[in-house]
């Protein structure tokens, strides 16, 4: 049985149309479990009464605790041995469960994945899926993981989870990244990770651009994250020492990215400067070793220019190069043509 956990927070407009989604599924063995975490808008009326269309549904009314603290809420009374997190506003395709679930009937795999359609608020489709299907192994996956150019996304929704995995763990409560923080340690007790061409999650945003616009000291959280993930590979997996580092410097840029287009950025300058001092640091340990510097030294350049100059700075200099570039190029053609 698949225990299906929707956290549901002041999404009454949208929680029908993920439950449908969930309710016709071509795999029928499932208990579906809301969490209302505290909603204020009508939500937890809403999953009552959808509660009396379908038997296998069953609701949660907690005091608001945030999406981490809803999902272990609902892992607190789930019996099915395999888990799904899906967000209360989002859907999945019909045939998603039969699909992933064809994987897990070989007990090593402990966790499959699917594509991913993003739909932004313009209604603009991006899609997440890799070509072919793939099977990694632990070590590969966390590989993966690490990686510029990975295929496994740091996001729970997309995922199917045998039960077994969450015997000790838990979401972190109080946190933004609550996904990028669980997922190494899930894969550090798993087995198998098998990727499958086939799209079965719609996100949906519901607003454009960074949440409101506005930096927290939530996001500030990364940095811990990031750091973390390194020392458990020290301790567990030394031969991946040098991907977690690139892995922590790559989340401390798109940080850094992420404070730079918030409009309140001027109230964190001394973060700004502990990520950017941060960056340099992790910068100098990822040179420290040869893979690292074949496969991303590109990207590393890129990283020092802009944390070290700033975006604006950067963008002057480019400029600066390529009109000079052009410049020479026409006066060349010029000179040739006379």
């Amino acid at each position: 049985m698949i225990s299906v956990i929707i956290p549901a927070y002041n999404v009454s407009p949208y929680l029908e149309h993920c439950v449908q989604s969930i309710i016709g599924q071509t795999y029928s063995d499932l208990e579906i479990i809301l969490v209302d975490d505290g909603s204020t808008d009508g939500t937890g009326e809403l999953c009552d009464e959808l509660s009396k269309t379908d038997s296998r549904i069953r609701v949660v009314h907690k005091e608001n605790g945030g999406l981490s603290d809803a999902r272990n809420a609902g892992i607190a009374v789930a019996k099915g041995e395999i888990y799904s997190f899906v967000d209360g506003d989002d859907y999945i395709e019909l045939d998603t469960y039969e699909a992933m679930m064809a994987e897990m009937q070989d007990e090593n795999v402990s966790i499959v994945e699917g594509g991913i359609v993003t739909t932004d608020v313009k209604g603009n489709d991006f899609i997440h899926m890799i070509p072919e299907r793939r099977r990694f192994t632990k070590k590969e996956a966390f590989r993966d993981l690490f990686g510029s150019e990975r295929s496994i996304m740091e996001t729970s929704c997309d995922k199917l989870f045998r039960a077994s995995l969450f015997q000790d763990i838990r979401y972190k409560k109080g946190i933004i990244n609550e996904d990028m923080e669980i997922l190494p340690r899930l894969l550090d007790v798993s087995n198998d990770v098998v990727l499958l061409n086939k799209v079965i999650y719609h996100y949906i945003k519901r607003q454009d651009g960074i949440t409101g616009n506005q930096y927290s000291l939530k996001r500030y959280q990364t940095i811990a994250i990031g750091r973390n993930i390194y020392r458990m590979c020290q301790q567990k997996y030394p031969e991946l020492m040098p991907y977690a580092s690139f892995y922590e410097l790559k989340s401390l840029f798109v940080m850094l990215e992420n404070l730079w287009k918030c409009e309140n950025r001027n109230d964190f300058k001394v973060q700004e400067i502990k990520i950017r001092l941060r960056i340099l640091l992790v910068l100098i340990r990822c040179h420290f070793w040869k893979d690292i510097r074949r496969e991303y030294s590109a990207k590393m350049k890129t990283y020092f220019f802009y944390t070290v100059f700033g975006t604006q700075n950067v963008e002057r200099l480019l400029k600066l190069k390529y009109g000079a570039k052009k410049s020479a190029g026409e006066k060349r053609v010029k000179k040739e043509k006379n």
